[in-house]
């Protein structure tokens, strides 16, 4: 007789359950091999990874108080909202508005207030990763921002702050999310997060070390303030040198705009500004020294488009850490050593709407009239850019022996704390 084996019942449970684990360990090891890496989330986007039933539950189509809006611009991590045409009225209705933005997927609210300078309005960098509806208040009622036109805006990419960015996306169309099946009445605006590691390829800061500029019209070299107690060149370098040093160990990837003995001047494809907007910064840090006898300490000066608060900010820090600015500002809202930059005058004494120093009037894109005044205008490559957050910090007087000895004394202090107002504004 043929004898049949018994299969212990024992066996087989344990059997089972060893294949039911390996089976579980490959798909785990599966899972985590295939899941997406921080090089695969540069090309994705926030949305790529909602629920997108929740999200066609959450997001609204139409709404009955529409608020319609026609520009915007960006400086350094503004984005600004605008009724009518950037700079065609001297006041645009939408200053004193409050922006609203509501969090589609959680509807968390912020909300910014913006006063008419183009560094008020939505703070960029301290937005969540998210797609956010925006609305604003139309004689106390809210009512969704839309645009006539449609368009979704170039990609903004915030500072690093704990070694990642944010990509933001700026659009205002119907047609915006169809790939998830939601169609808008009007073009309502929404402004979409989303979170990665920084490219290699794009900045946070650029540091323009003052002297030795090219004079296009001329054809010849401004070598800067350089008298027999100052050197503008060699001491606005070595001070970018300490500058820069300060900012990276605060996490932030900084570029020097100029090499020792390079003389870019501010126009042109090769310039300064345009150098720094291929880097794609969002400040621009000028170091200079004057030529003003009466200058006994550093100051600071700020675009007149700006509330200056970036400058306001560092010269708080100043005072509290015991150093000295010089004793001047332009109006009552601004701290101790900050100054506006001066408006450009025809040949009638008309003031215009151009700012004297280029590095802070060539740096600022469209909301300081980049590539437009003067007779070089060579930037207009730049007319329409994104702005760079423009700071023209003096740091020294040429022509004043105590201001020199004063910032040679403490260049190391007054770096460290530029460094760190830079990082209280910014917040990173």
């Amino acid at each position: 007789m043929k004898k049949v084996r018994v299969v212990n019942k024992k066996n087989l449970s344990t059997m089972i359950v060893g294949v039911v684990t390996i089976a579980i360990v490959v798909v785990c090891v599966f899972l985590y091999v295939s899941r997406p890496t921080e090089i695969d989330k540069l090309s994705q986007s926030y949305l790529d990874t909602v629920d997108v039933e929740k999200l066609q539950k959450k997001v609204e189509t139409s709404f009955d108080g529409s608020y319609r809006l026609s520009d915007y611009l960006v400086y350094g991590e503004t984005l600004s909202l605008y009724k009518n045409e950037y700079g065609t009225k001297k006041m645009d209705k939408m200053q004193g508005n409050n922006i609203v933005l509501r969090n589609v997927m959680n509807d968390a609210i912020t909300s910014f207030t913006f006063n008419g300078k183009v560094d008020s309005g939505i703070d960029l960098g301290s937005l969540k990763e998210g797609i956010y509806e925006l609305y604003t208040y139309n004689h106390y009622e809210k009512e969704r921002i839309y645009f006539d036109d449609a368009f979704k805006a170039k990609t903004i990419t915030t500072m690093r702050r704990n070694k990642k960015v944010k990509d933001i996306t700026f659009v205002a169309d119907k047609e915006a999310l169809k790939e998830y099946d939601i169609h808008l009445k009007k073009n309502y605006s929404f402004i979409i997060v989303t979170k990665h590691i920084p490219k290699s390829n794009v900045y946070d800061v650029v540091i323009d070390p003052c002297g030795n500029a090219m004079n296009y019209i001329s054809n010849t070299v401004d070598y800067g303030a350089s008298t027999s107690i100052l050197d503008e060149p060699t001491s606005s370098m070595e001070f970018a040198k300490k500058l820069k040093k300060e900012l990276e160990e605060k996490g932030l990837k900084v570029k020097i705009l100029r090499k020792e003995n390079e003389t870019p001047g501010y126009y042109g494809a090769d310039g300064r500004p345009a150098r720094g907007y291929k880097a794609k910064a969002k400040l621009y840090i000028a170091l200079g020294a004057s030529y003003d006898e009466n200058v006994d300490a550093p100051y600071m000066m700020a675009s007149p488009y700006t509330n200056s608060g970036l400058a306001n900010t560092i010269s708080y820090y100043m005072d509290q850490s015991g150093l000295t600015l010089y004793a001047a500002r332009t109006n009552s809202t601004q701290e101790n050593g900050v100054l506006y930059d001066s408006f450009a005058e025809d040949e009638k004494g008309e003031v215009k709407k151009y700012e004297l120093y280029p590095q802070l009037r060539e740096t600022g894109g469209r909301a300081t009239y980049t590539g437009v005044y003067g007779d070089e205008m060579r930037n207009a490559k730049y007319k329409d850019a994104y702005g760079m957050y423009g700071l023209y910090f003096s740091y020294a007087s040429a022509m004043n022996s105590q201001s020199v000895a004063y910032f040679n004394d403490n260049a190391d202090a007054i770096a460290k704390t530029l460094v760190k107002g830079i990082v209280r504004y910014f917040e990173i």
